[in-house]
């Protein structure tokens, strides 16, 4: 499950926000930020949440549920039809790090899953952390990875 960091709220949520204040019933909008504070660090909108997550989970999915043209360039082919596409740069990232870790076949073999892909593509966590946990059953050592897996998955 990708997580988002914590950042500050659009300018357009504050208004839509204080808009509803009152609305069904009597009612007080607070923002407990200087004024100051929200013009110069608070971003007019909020970015989309395509392009404030990491993309290698959402990769594995895509490719896993066919829903990417096979061959190479396909997961980039098919993110890139989203409303507001990730870069990419960022695709191209995550596509070379689940190369590394061994969930897909290299991108000149058409970007495939490979056996781990296909298991890490239903944990719900990142692919880092879904392949120590496959590793550490293989090892028969998983409860000290049990362990760690799960405070760093932890946010």
């Amino acid at each position: 499950v990708a997580c988002l960091m914590p950042t500050y709220i659009s300018k357009a949520s504050v208004r839509q926000r204080r808009g509803r204040a009152g609305r069904v019933q009597k009612g007080i909008c607070f923002h407990l930020v200087p004024e100051r504070m929200m013009e110069v660090e608070f971003s007019d909108y909020a970015l989309p949440e395509i392009r404030r997550t990491p993309l290698e989970q959402l990769c594995l999915q895509v490719r896993f549920m066919n829903l990417a043209p096979p061959g190479k360039g396909g997961i980039s082919k098919f993110l890139s039809k989203a409303l507001s596409p990730p870069s990419a740069v960022s695709i191209g990232n995550a596509v070379r790090l689940l190369e590394k870790i061994g969930a897909v076949t290299n991108e000149s073999l058409g970007e495939e899953l490979t056996c781990l892909g296909k298991i890490l593509s239903t944990l719900p966590m990142s692919p880092q952390i879904g392949k120590a946990l496959v590793l550490s059953c293989l090892f028969c050592c998983l409860r000290p990875i049990l362990t760690l897996t799960s405070i760093l998955s932890q946010r």
